[in-house]
């Protein structure tokens, strides 16, 4: 009995997602034959192709054809003519964009900035193109929207997986993916869904799966429904319509358990971490501890078509550690799936991995994908890899620690490693938001934390938002004027900065202790019943209109400050990780004085 594990789209088309290389080599360590299948870039490969496009185009006139009933409708027909009638900006596109992907792939004309920005611009304008033959849907590089939100509620769910028109998943799965494998050769379906942009591109293949090959088993694991579990017990139709069961947590002993269930036909009423449905009941299995780290296993990378990543080499993805060594974090979800039990690696076997990954798959390029990286792991990891003398280049997450922890000795050392960029969730730099986000940092240590790891060479990356309850605008000015200060035109400690909104999420401490942070209401919109960010009401601190003004702002801050914006602006992660190993971190600040934003 073979297992397939399925990665559906939307997601960076740079590198693999580390989930289903993870736990295919843990079942297969275990004696079950797996296979796994990333869709979301097979879906890129087929969306960014002329053959693709021309289709879309067809699509545009069939829908110009259509009477328009609405104000809506003739403005979306008015945009349509526009397309239809330039013929230039659709030759342009369709005749250019296989080479735009081959340019991501050439090792020699990705690193020429302006061709690089004029592929990268060329594969956005397609994605448009997709988005318009699709609307009012859209699609990017890295995303999928529907209009509505269906995937926050039941029947959004139930209505957008069905339509044809607004969902351009369920032509491509039918036309395209689905007939590329043979399900008669397995007995099992596990489809991961990791971000909200995944649930309708997964539940469509969940459910043209179910409807089509009555004998999978289909299974969803990832970090979405895992925080939809306490909403599944009046939503028996996802049973019905979609997945046999749901895997909560971490997916790899309870996958070994369900598979071992499955081959010997035994009830599912043991298997750990299982929802699934008896009769018309919703049964939530007892749930098991995680495995400790030694016995997970080195993720396996066979079978995905690493060459159709766009990338002119592989860059893996890697975790040394799961869950949050700090989580304390009052806004922060993101260890949610880990059951906040912070397990690592021992140093010198991540050095070991590494080596190993590298050789096999013949690149020195990861990212590793820890919630953060403790400073006593980083200083240990990277003595392990300096000692075996492992050639990486790679990036990662650090907090701002207190104290004598992150050392100029300690950044050295990490960038020697091969560390060339990190990031650092800032979030703030006011003294009283940094309190009670429970950053466990103030101001004077994120600057101290930034000098030392520039100075060492690194790029320094910082996410930040505006908006924590009962800020203030003075508050939200600190943070401005600090970016400013340490931005390249003050002392250059900071690189480059992605700012945000807060947004109240799902299982958060501030979810679940409002009153504490002067929340006086969430808002439980019954039309959005599975919904993982909530609207709030507070009377202290700056209103949302004011939080978006000065969201807006920063933008220009951003712009005025950091020139190197016009480069780092149109590179994903994976991609800036690679310029920086190639021309260094002086030398993109420079190319970035001599490159024109249009």
């Amino acid at each position: 009995m073979k297992t397939a594990l399925l990665f559906p789209p939307q997601w960076y088309p740079s590198q693999p997602y580390l989930a289903l290389p993870t736990l295919k080599a843990h079942l297969e360590a275990k004696g079950h034959e797996v296979d796994q299948f990333d869709f979301n870039i097979q879906c890129y490969e087929i969306f960014l192709s002329q053959e693709y496009l021309n289709f879309c185009v067809e699509i545009i006139r069939e829908r110009l054809s259509r009477p328009a009933y609405t104000n809506e409708e003739q403005e979306v027909k008015a945009v349509y003519r526009d397309i239809l009638s330039d013929n230039t900006f659709l030759d342009s596109v369709l005749n250019e964009v296989e080479d735009a992907k081959n340019v991501m792939r050439d090792e020699e004309r990705f690193f020429q900035f302006e061709t690089y920005k004029k592929a990268y611009t060329t594969l956005k304008v397609a994605m448009k193109l997709i988005s318009y033959a699709h609307h009012p849907s859209r699609l990017d590089l890295d995303s999928f929207f529907m209009m509505g939100n269906p995937e926050e509620n039941l029947s959004g769910i139930l209505s957008a997986t069905a339509d044809k028109v607004r969902n351009p998943f369920i032509g491509m799965y039918q036309n395209h993916l689905i007939e590329k494998v043979d399900w008669s050769d397995y007995r099992l379906a596990g489809i991961s869904i990791i971000h909200i942009g995944q649930v309708i591109p997964g539940l469509t293949l969940a459910r043209l799966l179910r409807e089509n090959f009555k004998h999978l088993h289909i299974v969803i694991g990832g970090s979405v429904f895992n925080r939809h579990a306490d909403l599944l017990d009046n939503k028996q139709i996802l049973f019905e319509k979609f997945f046999d069961s749901v895997i909560v947590s971490e997916g790899e002993k309870p996958l070994e358990e369900l598979i071992s269930h499955l081959k010997a036909d035994q009830p599912l009423t043991t298997v750990p971490n299982l929802i699934y449905m008896r009769g018309q009941e919703v049964i939530h299995n007892p749930k098991s501890e995680a495995l400790p780290y030694d016995q997970l296993v080195c993720p396996t990378f066979d079978q995905l078509p690493l060459e159709k990543y766009l990338m002119p080499y592989p860059v893996l993805p890697y975790m040394s550690s799961r869950g949050c060594y700090w989580g304390k974090c009052t806004f922060c979800t993101h260890s949610f799936i880990y059951d906040s039990y912070y397990r690592k690696e021992n140093e010198t076997r991540v050095a070991e991995e590494i080596d190993y990954l590298s050789k096999k798959y013949k690149t020195k390029y990861f990212t590793f994908s820890d919630e953060a990286i403790s400073p006593n792991a980083f200083n240990r990891m990277s003595q392990a890899l300096l000692k075996r003398d492992v050639e990486m280049r790679s990036l990662g997450m650090l907090k701002f620690e207190s104290g004598d922890k992150e050392t100029p000795e300690l950044f050295e050392d990490i960038y020697k490693a091969g560390f060339l960029m990190l990031f650092f969730g800032l979030e703030s730099a006011n003294d009283r938001i940094l309190s009670i986000i429970d950053k466990g940092c103030d101001q004077e240590t994120e600057k101290s934390v930034l000098k030392n790891s520039s100075e060492a060479g690194i790029w320094n990356h910082l996410y930040l938002f505006f908006g924590f309850p009962t800020e203030e605008r003075e508050e939200a000015e600190d943070t401005i004027q600090f970016t400013v200060e340490n931005s390249e035109v003050g002392t250059g400690y900071i690189h480059s900065v992605g700012q945000s909104i807060f947004a109240l999420e799902k299982d958060s401490a501030i979810f679940h202790n409002p009153e504490k942070f002067k929340i006086d209401r969430i808002i439980h919109d019954p039309d959005r019943d599975m919904a993982i960010v909530f609207d709030f009401e507070i009377k202290e601190g700056m209103p949302r209109e004011e939080v978006m003004e000065v969201y807006k702002s920063f933008n220009s801050v951003i712009e005025d400050t950091f020139p190197s914006r016009n480069i780092w602006n149109y590179l994903s992660r994976e991609h800036f990780l690679l310029y920086l190993d190639r021309f260094g971190k002086e030398e993109i600040l420079n190319m970035a004085k001599t490159t024109v934003t249009p």
